[in-house]
């Protein structure tokens, strides 16, 4: 008896789990920009890339910042 309770109480919430009401949700569509030659395009975030080398027998790198033409840290031993 406890076993065919059970079984339908699971059989109830699973059909109740598939009555989840449908909200409809309203998109937002980009129009296209326009880009003119006078307009530059920045970049929001620093391209590095990492640059190793061996240094007395040890493995060092150090990090050049690609965007502003600098480094960005010392040669450090990894």
């Amino acid at each position: 008896m406890k076993k065919r309770v059970a079984t339908c109480l699971i059989t109830i919430l699973v059909a109740l789990s598939f009555a989840i009401p449908v909200i409809a949700i309203e998109t937002f569509i980009a129009e296209p920009v326009n880009i003119s030659a006078e307009q530059e395009i920045a970049p929001f975030s620093e391209i590095t890339q990492i640059v190793f080398r061996t240094y007395q027998g040890r493995l060092q790198f150090r990090v050049w910042g690609a965007t502003s033409g600098q480094w960005l840290t010392d040669w450090t031993d990894f």
